[in-house]
């Protein structure tokens, strides 16, 4: 509801023109249920897919509440986040694996194409409810569906395919999103050693990210702890070779902002709500968006 708010009608518009024209959108976890069909303001100014979510609960009780990470509340309804971690996906070219953390598990479409279904848990999957409700809720469920909107597609994801610990999982995202290989692509990441403010402010992080040990705190309805800020700063880590020094000094400042924050945090934070996430947030699309922007530049 907080990106859906942020967005806003104007926001929607403009993606839909977007996809109108041909553009692609493509919507992973939080991103995918955004162009689902809801009447919940202001998730209603954007329903352009006609598939349903099967992880809702109509009922919402007061005990829901009390469990942020499991039931979120969606008007007098919640979503349910039944598993989280490792699960498998079918495919046409067989089965892989990739984490879901809060994605949805769609209904099955009438008029749009499922791409990949949720076949099975691992070791590593977490049951957020009791594990024969889980497998109701998700097994052989859609997990992606792509739709056409216009001259342009939507490609709408549960999972987190394009998280950087599972190799197969990315080359299927880049097939599905139609993105083409480049050598860009298979170019191994270096960290920027002709950078050291910004590589001193990394590994900095690192140290205040490890004294956070097992604690985990609550932002909004997301719990982070450090395994959350380390994957993030990780993302930061492996494009800091970055050209554009005025860049690399705005990164490197948020970096060090979100340092002194934590070093301010007290000992009991549970549901502390602080600005860290959104300053690590902020520094990891930068250097997404600028490993983007050479990759544009080296496909011209």
């Amino acid at each position: 509801m907080a990106i859906a708010r942020e967005i806003g009608p104007l926001g929607f518009a403009r993606i839909e023109t977007h996809l109108s024209k041909g553009g692609r959108y493509v919507g992973m976890c939080a991103g995918a249920y955004l162009p689902l069909p809801s009447s919940i303001e202001p998730l209603c100014h954007f329903n352009i897919s006609s598939t349903k979510i099967e992880n809702l609960e109509f009922e919402r009780t007061d005990s829901m509440a009390a469990f942020p990470r499991v039931f979120v509340g969606y008007g007098s309804c919640s979503i349910v986040h039944p598993v989280r971690g490792k699960v498998l996906l079918e495919s046409i070219n067989g089965t892989i694996a990739a984490p879901i953390y809060g994605g949805p598990i769609f209904r099955e479409p009438s008029n749009e194409r499922v791409l990949l279904r949720y076949s099975g848990f691992t070791e590593k999957t977490e049951f957020q409810i009791d594990q024969d409700t889980a497998s109701r809720m998700v097994l052989d469920k859609p997990a992606a569906i792509a739709l056409e909107h216009g001259s342009g597609r939507l490609l709408l994801l549960g999972p987190h395919l394009e998280h950087p610990g599972y190799a197969e999982a990315n080359k299927l995202f880049l097939d599905l999103a139609g993105i083409t290989g480049t050598a860009e692509r298979n170019r191994p990441y270096h960290p920027n050693s002709k950078n050291k403010d910004f590589e001193g402010a990394i590994s900095d992080l690192k140290v205040a990210i490890r004294g956070l040990e097992n604690r985990s705190f609550l932002v909004g309805n997301k719990l982070w702890d450090g395994g959350r800020y380390m994957e993030l700063l990780d993302a930061v880590e492996k494009r800091s070779d970055i050209e554009d020094s005025a860049l690399a000094t705005s990164v490197t400042d948020l970096l060090r902002r979100m340092r002194a924050q934590m070093l301010d945090l007290p000992d009991k934070y549970a549901g502390y709500e602080d600005a860290s996430p959104r300053l690590l947030l902020e520094a990891a699309r930068l250097c997404v968006n600028h490993r983007f922007q050479r990759l544009r530049g080296d496909r011209k």
